[in-house]
């Protein structure tokens, strides 16, 4: 075991050889749609929730 990496520095040698930029930016384009539709969603939800808490009390505004 002469010349082996242990504790840290054996994880940090793993994650300089394990990512790279293609393998980060291929993983974060793959999400990237996900996270919009969700963030999208959760706007339109809040106005969704808004506009029927403003009307369920007669006043009119979004």
């Amino acid at each position: 075991m002469e010349g082996a990496k242990l504790g840290m520095e054996a994880i940090v040698e793993q994650l300089k050889t394990g990512i790279t930029a293609d393998t980060l930016f291929s993983t974060v384009s793959t999400v990237i749609p996900f996270v919009i539709v969700m963030v999208m969603f959760a706007f339109g939800w809040k106005v969704l929730r808004r506009a029927i808490k403003k009307a369920s009390s007669g006043k009119a505004g979004v």
